[in-house]
């Protein structure tokens, strides 16, 4: 398998564990009264498109925040697409769709981030081990 399809289904599989988890938290916590594999099937499928969205953080020619804006507005436009596809998306849930939206968006985003900063400190730190033995 080539590098480039190896991280798409890295990626894939990562965004359908955080999609996953995400979905999971929504069934006991909000109420759902029925999920159908539709629904099921449709959240991980989403889900990994979303992560195979953030293969744009690897695209060098351009700024870090046009990379989360498309980003973002890509994950708000996959899910649109799957609360559509669900019928879990009405006008008078809007509002509250997209604050929900947000501040999922949010959390997932500074989980990340601190795994990547964890990952990092973690290298610096064997890079520093590797070099104090020469």
């Amino acid at each position: 398998m080539s590098k480039n399809f190896r991280n798409v289904i890295n990626c894939f599989t990562n965004g359908v564990g955080y999609g996953a988890t995400t979905f999971l938290l929504f069934v006991a916590f909000d109420g759902f009264q029925s999920v159908t594999t539709f629904n099921v099937l449709s959240v991980l499928i989403i889900s990994g498109l979303i992560g195979v969205l953030t293969l744009v953080f690897d695209l060098d020619n351009w700024s870090y925040l046009v990379e989360l804006l498309l980003h973002f507005l890509g994950t708000f436009s996959l899910i649109l697409v799957m609360m559509w596809l669900n019928h879990w998306l009405s006008l008078q849930n809007w509002l509250n769709f997209c604050i929900s939206f947000i501040g999922i968006y949010l959390i997932i985003f500074f989980i990340i981030k601190m795994k990547i900063a964890s990952d990092v400190k973690r290298v610096n730190q064997k890079l520093s081990e590797r070099y104090q033995k020469k």
